[in-house]
């Protein structure tokens, strides 16, 4: 068996969170291998996605020049894969297309191809669907456990909440 990446840049960066939800779900969560800080360029967070479980905004990312998000590469058991996409409802609400997007390790600067999960706008054209505090903080925590940089970690400090 063959191993994926998946970049996570919303509440699966929180390593918790996400245990949480693989175990209620019957998953095994030792089959995320590992995980590393990572990010993307070209694209930053766009709220234009309310999910009924978060009762609120989901981070979701559009394509914008000189702009760069940080996440996590996760390292998964291939069979792990069917288990994110039922998370992100894939291909309705989140999607993660049909080919992977390069992204860059932190910690050494190497690219992998990953998968990345975009969320289908469900509010017209809204654009202030803010995350309810709860998910904030989760991503918040991820960020500040994982040690992204300080600017990035304001930046989500400044996100509106409902």
């Amino acid at each position: 068996m063959a191993n994926d990446f998946i970049f996570a840049y919303g509440s699966n960066m929180n390593r918790s969170d996400l245990r949480s939800w693989l175990e209620a779900d019957g998953f095994d969560s030792s089959l995320v291998i590992e995980a590393n800080p990572a990010t993307l360029d070209g694209y930053d967070f766009v709220w234009n996605y309310y999910a009924i479980s978060r009762g609120g905004g989901t981070a979701n990312l559009e394509p914008k020049e000189k702009s760069t998000i940080w996440g996590l590469l996760l390292e998964v058991d291939e069979t792990l894969l069917k288990a994110f996409d039922r998370k992100e409802g894939h291909p309705f609400f989140y999607s993660r297309g049909e080919e992977r997007i390069q992204v860059r390790r932190a910690d050494n600067g190497k690219t992998v191809l990953a998968w990345v999960y975009f969320a289908k706008p469900n509010r017209g054209d809204r654009r202030d669907i803010w995350p309810s505090r709860n998910y904030k903080t989760i991503v918040l925590n991820a960020a500040v456990f994982w040690k992204f940089p300080e600017d990035y970690i304001e930046k989500i400090k400044a996100w509106p909440t409902q």
